[in-house]
């Protein structure tokens, strides 16, 4: 789940009122009238992402910035944003709204101060003076988090990408952790990072080839076989191989010039991961026979990126096909994702077939859902069993079968202690009653719920 945080702020307003040289990502027509009575130490709220464990749970933190020069129109753009992600939620804050100290300062030139905010001082604003390819240092100083009191005292363990530098005297480099205070809160961080000022001006896109066809490749493909001993692939290995055939391009000037890849190997141990499969210290893992790996490129001229999703094929893989079953859903039935909660507005209607995993899943909830299967893979998505195998209930009453409010179904009775499978939610009929419907079929056959 990831949602957008707009933390109002002091930090906001400046930044806005030395637009248009320098702008946050924060909406153009953000009203600025009431940041007067807001506090001016800002943090970025993650009190909905529950309770941390204080073992395993990691808060990955990833400042984002874009600075941009138009070298004809000799305009400067500084654009910055910072998402933490928690126990699956993400937060993406304004940089505005998550530091009370926002510097750019130039690595050459004595390390002159080319921008500065800090809500007790007067903004330095010398964004004119950036130059496109120039690399300068960016500073957020004052950064807080707030996970909720319930979380008060305990260690967090805290991850940014390489190119980001954490200090703060509640920060431990040794370990990269955290303790929060008696309110659940971690503040005073301080993150510094490189950032490169890009041409605005240059529009040309990064795009991948097949370097064997030079043809463009939208989505890639490669087949490889895995270690006949262990059955096992390398992640560099892979790596290079997927570069070997791969190569990321921008047209410019009538020429094309090569993008240098900015997928790593950690990048690739990540992504895998995340799709289930575990990668050793080594760089291996596991091969199945099917797996996806991305490679990434950015431009150095304009910060274009380009993206191309290489599906990976090992013949002699782990089988990867989950073992699945088509039922009928008998009644109509939502989505849910593992933790029960509903997944969009999609549904199976009812009388079609759905094919599942071959056995129920009990999820946090304590209901059983089947897992629905497509093409062979898992998708983490679930249905009530019971609008599929039906609840099993016994007759308290005699109970006759109806298929509308007026009309029976059929001259069956069905007798007090008789075991009876209904399917899903009851349903209301026009004379105010529920009925359950019964029998594993199409037609129109329904029991009040009253006789259960």
């Amino acid at each position: 789940m990831k949602k957008n945080l707009r933390i109002v702020s002091v930090a906001a307003a400046a930044l806005l009122a030395v637009a248009p040289v320098v702008a946050t990502a924060m909406p153009v027509n953000a009203d600025t009238t009431a940041t007067a009575t807001t506090t001016n130490k800002p943090t970025v709220d993650l009190s909905n992402t529950g309770s941390i464990s204080e073992s395993k749970d990691t808060l990955n933190v990833t400042p984002s910035f874009t600075l941009t020069r138009g070298p004809r129109s000799n305009s400067t753009k500084l654009q910055g944003t910072l998402e933490a992600s928690l126990n699956g939620t993400s937060v993406t804050a304004d940089v505005a709204d998550a530091a009370q100290d926002v510097t750019l300062k130039a690595q050459n030139a004595g390390k002159t101060t080319l921008y500065s905010y800090n809500a007790t001082t007067q903004p330095v604003n010398h964004l004119s003076d950036v130059k496109v390819g120039g690399v300068y240092t960016m500073t957020l100083s004052g950064v807080g988090f707030s996970f909720g009191k319930a979380n008060a005292g305990k260690p967090l363990t805290l991850k940014v990408p390489n190119n980001v530098k954490v200090s703060g005297a509640n920060y431990n480099e040794r370990d990269h952790t955290v303790t929060l205070d008696q309110y659940g809160n971690v503040t005073d961080l301080t993150f510094t990072l490189d950032v490169k000022a890009y041409n605005s001006e240059d529009t040309s896109a990064v795009s991948f080839y097949d370097k064997k066809s030079g043809l463009v490749a939208t989505q890639g493909s490669y087949m490889t076989l895995a270690d006949e001993e262990n059955g096992d692939l390398n992640v560099t290995t892979l790596l290079n191989a997927l570069n070997d055939k791969y190569e990321a391009m921008q047209f410019r000037n009538g020429n094309f010039t090569t993008v240098t890849p900015s997928t790593t190997a950690d990048d690739v141990k990540a992504e895998l991961e995340k799709a289930g499969i575990k990668v050793s210290d080594d760089g291996s893992f596991e091969a199945p026979d099917t797996f996806t790996v991305t490679l990434n490129a950015k431009s150095d001229v304009n910060g274009k990126t380009g993206s191309l999703p290489v599906v990976v094929t090992v013949p002699n893989g782990k089988s990867t096909v989950v073992p699945s079953v088509a039922k009928t859903i008998m009644h109509n039935a939502y989505f849910y994702d593992k933790d029960a909660k509903r997944v969009g507005t999609d549904k199976v209607t009812r009388y079609n077939t759905v094919i599942v995993a071959m056995n129920t899943t009990k999820l946090a909830n304590g209901i059983s859902y089947y897992e629905v299967i497509e093409n062979g893979k898992a998708t983490g998505k679930y249905i009530n069993a019971d609008n599929i195998d039906g609840t099993k209930r016994t007759l308290k009453h005699n109970a006759y079968v109806y298929k509308t409010s007026k009309k029976r179904a059929n001259k069956v009775v069905l007798k007090k202690g008789t075991e009876v499978t209904t399917y899903g939610d009851s349903y209301k009929f026009k004379n105010g009653q529920h009925y359950y419907k019964i029998g594993a079929n199409t037609e129109k056959t329904y029991v009040k719920v009253a006789n259960f």
